[in-house]
């Protein structure tokens, strides 16, 4: 799978280089339209960063002399604790010169400039941010805000996966959400009625693995409206886990009693003091997790099999020309879809909550499909984007844990707001696989 690049799939190279001739017209400055567009989407986003160094700015200059209390965790969850203090206006001061200084290299350098990987950097910090400013002078212990953080990432970051594999291949994987609820539903009686902790996990993949068939299926055979059969399918799993929830593992509560899947403390590395409980006491699950991403990266980008799967989702019949059965790999990659979500939907019964709940999976999914989109189909960035939307999470449920009167909804928004801004062109040109969503026949 990772040999050489053949000359078929040159052929494919050169056929999907012509398509992309007829967005090379030249405007009035002599710039193509693409690069037109891209320097309109980089001056843009200097503009939003600019903002928001403004905004930094003013927050500064109102809290200033004002101290956010935090601690950490030295040894252990819950063992010895060290506490600290910083000065919040100082904080949001350096918050003002970091934006302040992304504006200026996004303006310089233009679409040349990797505005994802500042975002990356900038979104955290601004978090943090915030919540030393919504504290309020109220202690907070950030090993339960990192370690929150990095759990949530879980199945949101292994349903992002799941999402690029699939549309990477030209099938739109809306069904994340359905899967992972599946998943979670399945993995939990599974290890109740077994007792053996990982067959929890291998059951929910393979339930994912058969909705995800089934999707395909529709999509691929029968030419269903993907969007809509993905619809169809989250709102099914919605339906069935909560009946059988209620009329099954609700009077009979010994079907809904896994196993669970603790932390693992990783000798050595465990011991480091409060590195060691955030990084390195998580649960498998998360250590997995980082597998995949960088296993599908890899696989993706560098291999002969990752080359054929994104020319099949960007165009399929110059693939089928040469070749590649693009129906083919289209069903393997849904199956690898479902198998990921499947196993991601396992976390959220096994990962120490106790068993299946109803509608667990709490819209995981759809956000997983928010960090595909914002992270450009790029299993890093993807997971990075999960992480970001994971500090969002966490930093609600922590300012509900601590009594803060602040909604809790607003955090909690932000994944579908950055997802909508993006989606929207404001702060860059978002690009899918060009021939996702649509049908095809093999010739």
């Amino acid at each position: 799978m990772s040999g050489k690049v053949s000359k078929p799939s040159e052929k494919i190279k050169r056929k999907a280089s012509l398509s992309r001739q007829k967005t090379s017209e030249k405007t009035r400055d002599g710039l193509s339209v693409e690069a037109q567009k891209s320097r309109t989407s980089a001056r843009i986003r200097a503009a939003v960063f600019g903002l928001f160094a403004l905004l930094s700015a003013l927050m500064a200059s109102g809290i200033w002399g004002v101290d956010g209390r935090f601690s950490f965790w030295v040894d252990k969850v819950g063992g010895s604790e060290v506490s600290f203090s910083i000065s919040i206006g100082l904080l949001w001061a350096a918050l003002t010169a970091v934006f302040a200084a992304t504006a200026v290299r996004q303006f310089v350098r233009g679409a040349d400039f990797r505005w994802r990987r500042a975002v990356g950097f900038v979104a955290p910090l601004l978090v943090f941010g915030l919540l030393a400013r919504l504290l309020d002078g109220t202690t907070a212990n950030l090993t339960v805000f990192l370690t929150n953080t990095l759990s949530f990432a879980i199945p949101v970051g292994i349903g992002a996966i799941a999402g690029i594999v699939a549309e990477r291949s030209g099938f739109l994987n809306i069904a994340v959400e359905g899967k992972l609820l599946v998943g979670a539903l399945v993995g939990s009686v599974v290890s109740s009625i077994t007792g053996v902790a990982f067959l929890g996990p291998i059951g929910g993949a393979i339930s994912g693995a058969l909705i995800s068939l089934f999707l395909a299926i529709l999509g691929i055979r029968y030419k269903v409206d993907q969007i809509i059969a993905g619809t169809v399918i989250n709102i099914g799993a919605v339906g069935i886990t909560s009946v059988i929830f209620q009329r099954i593992l609700q009077p009979y509560r010994e079907f809904n009693n896994p196993v669970n899947i603790d932390p693992i403390q990783i000798p050595i590395l465990s011991d480091i003091p409060v590195i060691g409980p955030v990084l390195f006491s998580l649960s498998p699950y998360f250590y997995i997790a980082l597998a995949l991403v960088l296993f599908f990266s890899y696989m993706i980008f560098k291999t002969r099999w990752g080359l054929r799967l994104r020319s099949s989702g960007e165009l399929p019949s110059a693939a089928g020309t040469v070749g590649v059965n693009v129906i083919r790999l289209r069903y393997r990659a849904m199956i690898i879809a479902g198998l990921l979500a499947g196993f991601g939907g396992t976390f959220i019964s096994l990962g120490g909550t106790g068993g299946f709940a109803e509608n667990s999976s709490a819209g995981k999914g759809f956000i997983a499909l928010a960090a595909v989109i914002f992270g450009a189909w790029n299993p890093v960035y993807a997971f990075g984007a999960a992480l970001i939307f994971g500090m969002a999470s966490s930093a609600a449920s922590l300012l509900a844990g601590l009594g803060v009167k602040f909604p809790p909804q607003i955090l909690g928004s932000v994944p579908y707001v950055v997802t909508i801004i993006v989606v929207a062109g404001l702060i860059g040109r978002v690009r899918g696989p060009a021939s996702a969503g649509r049908p095809y026949d093999q010739g």
